[in-house]
């Protein structure tokens, strides 16, 4: 995004003055110097201010007294903003703003009247300027770190003001608020460049497709469950039907009949009664149900009894087992126990005693004998762990074999249950006509439930193109890709901090930096340690590492014009770094090694101007004179605000 500051404005309280315009160049170092006490600082707060902050930091007196409204004009890529914002009197802030925007040159009103937008409107625009994201970083998390990235985020890049330029443990604006600090740590990756609008769509919709696909897993699941019961219920059906009479051409079941072919049958039921009315009765059918009880009675004992015997054959296989085990413990404890005749047998070779000397034929015989007994013991504890191989497969199969037959025995009973039930009531019940139409409404319904609950073949379907697409999303969040690329881009910048940190040549510039986005500040990699900026001393050393840093940055973000943050840098006092004595005046005129450090800091701004080819805006706020900057082509001076000036400071002396 190409977003630099044209121009800042104020507009008098007393309507008869001037308004009170500061101009910048666009591709310049724009340096204002002067005296303490001209209003320099408040510049930053002015700019952000009118960027839409939460609350109004520009210092009480003269400067709010004497102004109505604090404006910026922006150029912004093809267009022009104009964004202005109420003094807000008593109050921390105010909502009211005026914002214009054009394709060309915008007039600025000499009077403001009246609002036009409120300052979230504001925001809410820059947002789109800047082409921010609408989604945030965890879709799960209810944290307001984890939100989406906003606009006021960006300017934590931007602003160098004279209490953050040479801290030791605040490396970005506003990062010394712990709410700022937790959402800048969030955004981090994205400001990178490691994670964009594709993946945090990605993210979204991956969260919504697992709660998709959980669901569905759930309704197959529960269906197969259900399906479970509908087969010894449709079995029953059917019989039914048959006794009724509803099924006189169809063969009577096979044990191995899928559900399918029974619910082919039945569903020709309803449709027949309709056409053809109540049909006979087929003469024999009464006593199928108490035929097929029986059969079901006989599968259930003999299902029972390999149940039964399968269960002894488990019992009498662990036992083996487990007297195998003991008995193989016991083994390896022995044999444990003849651990040092091979270093007997070894040692005992010349009939010579390894400990005294003197000769002896029967310690040979004896520890030989041991190396045998060792053997021995070694080939036994071996035999054993192969009988435990074949014990441990045994019990598998016999666990297995178990679990199939009382799957079957529950089967069994449950149609035996539905049978004797059905039985119990035909028993009690005429072949009436009432009858037949009550079995046949309730048929009717049980096949409604089967269409709709397992007919569903789309829910599997639909479960498999959800996985598929899961896979995808995956595969575009890729962890491993996306620290790849947050690696690059902060090896960019540890490139970029080293090459300006040599220019001040600060303190630790030969050794690697690294940008910490966890801690939010830098690291050196020294041969036997890390330390972090904090622990180098110095503040000129911190000064040198926030500008290195900061322009490391903005290096990496104009390689990418889409980028959201704006691509202006606003510095204050950074030579204060060199003169913590200041106070009131300072002399304008240095000399020595004074002067060359000085120099320094505007010598490394002219290489970013000349890196970034023009593409980064630079203002400096100074008390140091122009000696330390006019060699640089790249310095623009936008005012000196010192007693001999006729323009002696931010607020006119006609305003007074």
């Amino acid at each position: 995004m190409d977003f630099r500051i044209s121009k800042i404005l104020l507009w008098p309280k007393d309507k008869s003055l001037s308004i009170r315009e500061i101009e910048f160049k666009t591709n310049k170092i724009n340096v204002i110097t002067g005296d303490s006490e001209r209003g320099k600082s408040a510049l930053i707060t002015i700019v952000d201010y009118c960027l839409a902050s939460g609350k109004c930091q520009i210092p009480t007196g003269l400067i709010r007294n004497k102004t109505s409204w604090f404006g910026v004009l922006i150029e912004l890529d093809n267009i022009k903003l104009l964004l202005a914002r109420r003094e807000p009197g008593e109050n921390q802030s105010s909502g009211d703003m005026l914002m214009k925007e054009s394709t060309s040159n915008i007039e600025i009103p000499s009077i403001i009247y009246g609002k036009t937008h409120n300052y979230e409107q504001v925001k809410y625009r820059l947002d789109e300027l800047a082409q921010l994201t609408n989604l945030g970083f965890e879709p799960d998390s209810d944290s307001g770190f984890k939100a989406r990235p906003g606009f006021r985020d960006m300017v934590s890049f931007v602003f160098q003001p004279q209490y953050i330029i040479a801290n030791p443990r605040t490396l970005f604006y506003r990062s010394d608020t712990y709410e700022h600090r937790e959402k800048l740590k969030t955004i981090f990756p994205y400001i990178l460049g490691a994670i964009d609008d594709k993946i945090l769509k990605a993210q979204e919709e991956l969260k919504e497709l697992l709660k998709e696909s959980a669901s569905l897993e759930r309704q197959i699941e529960n269906n197969e469950k259900l399906s479970a019961n509908w087969d010894s219920q449709i079995k029953t059906y059917y019989l039914r039907a048959k006794e009724f009479g509803l099924l006189n051409q169809a063969p009577y079941p096979n044990d191995d009949w899928k559900t399918d072919r029974y619910v082919r049958h039945l569903s020709t039921i309803p449709i027949r009664i309709e056409q053809d009315g109540l049909p006979y009765i087929e003469v024999g059918t009464t006593n199928s149900i108490t035929t097929k009880i029986n059969n079901l009675k006989d599968r259930e004992i003999e299902i029972s009894q390999e149940i039964e015997s399968l269960r002894h054959r488990q019992i009498l296989v662990k036992n083996v087992w487990s007297s195998n085990s003991e008995y193989n413990q016991s083994i390896l404890d022995q044999y444990g126990r003849t651990g040092s005749v091979d270093w007997f047998s070894k040692k005992i070779k010349n009939q010579f005693c390894p400990f005294c000397n003197s000769e002896s034929t029967e310690s040979i015989e004896y520890v030989e004998k041991l190396v045998e007994v060792s053997k021995s013991l070694k080939e036994k504890a071996t035999q054993s762990n192969e009988i435990r191989k074949v014990l441990d497969r045994e019990l598998l199969d016999v666990n297995k074999r178990l679990k199939f037959n009382e799957d079957q025995l529950n089967g069994i009973r449950s149609e035996l249950n539905d049978l004797r039930r059905q039985d119990s009531k035909y028993k009690t019940q005429n072949q009436s006509s009432n009858s037949i139409l009550r079995f046949v409404g309730e048929l009717e319904s049980k096949l409604s439930d089967y269409e709709m609950l397992f007919q569903d073949k789309g829910l599997v379907e639909r479960l498999g193109n959800l996985k598929v697409r899961i896979r995808n999303l995956r595969s575009i969040i890729d962890k491993d890709k996306i620290r790849q690329k947050q690696k690059n881009a902060l090896n960019r910048v540890r490139s970029s901090v080293e090459y300006y940190s040599k220019i001040f040549k600060a303190e630790r510039s030969n050794d690697p930096t690294e940008l910490d986005i966890v801690n939010l500040t830098l690291k050196f990699l020294g041969d036997k340690r890390e330390d972090f900026l904090w622990e180098i001393g110095s503040g000129s050393n911190y000064m040198a590492y926030h500008i290195s840093t900061l322009l490391g940055l903005q290096e990496l973000f104009l390689r990418n014009e889409r980028h959201p943050v704006p691509n202006f840098l606003f510095l204050d006092q950074p030579s204060q770094a060199y003169f913590p004595e200041l106070g009131g005046k300072t002399k304008e005129t240095l000399q020595g090694d004074d002067f060359e450090r000085v120099k320094r800091i505007f010598k490394a701004l002219d290489g970013a101007i000349q890196r970034t080819e023009g593409k980064l805006q630079i203002i400096v706020l100074e008390h140091a004179g122009s000696g330390v900057w006019s060699e640089f082509d790249s310095v623009h001076k936008v005012f000196r605000w010192r007693d001999d000036e006729e323009d002696k400071a931010l607020i006119p002396e006609n305003w007074i």
